[in-house]
């Protein structure tokens, strides 16, 4: 402001008597009150040269420092989340009344309003952003920074591409028309924090779940989009915000799995994610800008050109800080430094079954995605444990087992000609023998226990020393006589054998061939529905001789 530097001038150059007519006459110029004017040209070098009185600091108005700090409290707890303070400090001097911490009249609302200011203590000096740390990275791919968004321009359109947002329609004052929007353009942004280098893919929506972000993260990490965009690699660190998607189980394990570190972050802290944020705003003002011109139908097309573009930027605009271009600055990275991405079937396995349980087999081996691993190595396994493959995607074929609370690195035994694991001992050249297990040994000393160093044929364990028989009903007390017993019945009727009407009729046309339908009646009207099996087969005998079958028939008969 010149104006004030020429007015704190004037004032130190004035005599005694003239600093009120320069006041004043700024005042009618600025509207603003003498006492503001002052305080003006005292931060411009003014000195009115007064002797600081004793009593300076000191509140004459009879406030306590309790008063205004329960005053500054009452402002800072009406604050939103976004927006700040919002109470007005006359409704804090109202609330103060009614609650008998300030007495009325005690003290004006502007000389409170300038208390409050000169101890930072007002709404102005609250609402202020606390200090930040400059976070700095140690190189390319040290660490990456995710971070997805709506895309406010665009959505789409029944099923037929791409739309323009017309933002009079769609907006938060209109939910309803928002609410029609079933698929979401979704922009997904990922930066180099020490070169920052971006790369941008857009997906339809309904909202970010972990499919897109397994896929933009891969496909970012990947690389290979364009000639002239060398960006791939895994990060050291992933900075991202807590959404759903990205604190998924599924998401977790897989950045886990590829040594990718999760720094711990503050609740509500944006300013972490600060080189995001910046490439959102690059995204939206460079590039989706120039969409009202030449606007996108589909997906792929979005993403085609976004890609094309990204090689203009990266490649030819100077970031400040580093003085070079994005691309540039990149390639600076060394072999060390370069993580290369696993192959997309070990990813898979990574995100779907980074672990799997195997169950050690005979020859002291488990096989895990089509290789042997031999475990022999590792103390106290055996045939029939139960251990942990841990897939390692930068060391593959090599594999974490966890046994025991440890893990050991195994690698594939490998195969001889015929497919023959690499280590197996040759027929007639070589003796191998598996290490002794735990198991062995135990077997081993209570052989010698029982039999001596030298077991003999047929000998007898602990030499014969060992009664076990003849004594046992010693150790029973004396068992009182039982009961009488109720005398068994003999001569009972014993009921004949029966079987289904229905399988005499089957027996009877196996020997005769089809029953006739009257037939079937008379037998039905005469056994019902179980027949003797005695009865059944006289039936079956005189019907097949064209004899009465009939029991009272059959009965004459065998007279």
């Amino acid at each position: 402001m010149d104006w004030a530097r020429e007015m704190a001038q004037r004032l130190s150059a004035a005599a005694h008597g003239e600093k009120d007519g320069i006041v004043a006459e700024y005042q009618a110029l600025t509207g603003k009150k003498p006492a503001t004017l002052y305080r003006i040209a005292k931060k411009f070098g003014f000195d009115s040269g007064r002797k600081k009185r004793d009593d300076a600091g000191t509140l004459r108005c009879g406030l306590t420092e309790e008063q205004l700090q329960f005053m500054s409290a009452l402002i800072q707890e009406s604050a939103r989340e976004v927006k700040g303070t919002i109470l007005p400090l006359s409704e804090v001097m109202q609330m103060s009344l009614d609650q008998g911490v300030l007495q009325k009249g005690q003290i004006s609302e502007a000389r409170l309003q300038a208390i409050l200011r000169d101890r930072e203590m007002n709404s102005t000096a609250l609402n202020a952003l606390e200090p930040s740390i400059r976070m700095a990275s140690l190189h390319p791919n040290h660490v990456h920074i995710f971070d997805a968004s709506v895309c406010i321009q665009y959505y789409l359109k029944n099923g037929r591409g791409l739309a323009l947002m017309d933002e009079r329609d769609y907006r938060e004052k209109k939910p309803a028309n928002l609410a029609k929007i079933k698929q979401r353009l979704i922009r997904m942004v990922l930066a180099d924090h020490y070169s920052h280098w971006l790369w941008v893919k857009y997906y339809a929506a309904a909202g970010e779940n972990q499919q897109i972000t397994f896929d933009f993260l891969t496909s970012a990490w990947r690389g290979g989009h364009h000639e002239k965009l060398p960006f791939r690699g895994v990060p050291k660190y992933l900075l991202m915000d807590a959404g759903s998607a990205n604190i998924a189980k599924g998401i977790l394990n897989l950045l886990e799995r590829l040594d990718i570190e999760i720094p711990k972050n503050m609740p509500h802290n944006p300013r972490r994610q600060g080189s995001a944020e910046v490439a959102q705003n690059i995204i939206e003002t460079h590039f989706e800008a120039r969409l009202r011109f030449e606007p996108a139908t589909t997906v792929e097309e979005l993403n085609a050109w976004v890609t094309d573009w990204l090689v203009w930027w990266n490649g030819t605009r100077v970031v400040r800080r580093h003085k070079m271009t994005r691309t540039d600055c990149w390639l600076t990275i060394r072999q060390e430094m370069l993580r290369d991405l696993p192959t997309d079937e070990l990813l898979r396995d990574l995100y779907a079954e980074p672990e799997v349980e195997r169950t050690v087999r005979q020859d002291n081996t488990i096989t895990f995605r089509n290789e042997t691993y031999r475990l022999k190595h590792i103390p106290g396994i055996r045939p029939g444990k139960k251990v942990t493959v841990i897939l390692r995607p930068y060391h593959w074929p090599q594999v974490a087992v966890h046994f025991g609370e440890v893990d050991y690195l195994v690698d594939p035994v490998g195969t001889l000609a015929g497919g023959f694991s690499a280590d197996s001992a040759i027929i007639g050249t070589e003796f191998k023998a598996q290490p002794e297990t735990t198991v062995q040994r135990v077997r081993k000393t209570n052989e010698n226990l029982a039999h001596g160093e030298q077991k003999q044929k047929g000998s007898v364990p602990f030499g014969g020393t060992l009664q076990v028989f003849g004594h046992q009903a010693d150790k029973v007390a004396a068992v009182p006589m039982p009961r009488r017993g109720t005398p068994m019945e003999a001569g009972r009727s014993i009921v004949a054998a029966q079987i289904p009407v229905a399988e005499l009729l089957k027996r009877l046309r196996d020997a005769v061939g089809r029953v006739p339908p009257e037939l079937n009646r008379e037998l039905r009207a005469e056994f019902g529905e179980t027949v003797d099996v005695k009865a059944a087969e006289a039936v079956v005998a005189a019907v097949t001789d064209g004899r009465p079958w009939q029991p009272a028939a059959l009965q004459r008969q065998a007279l």
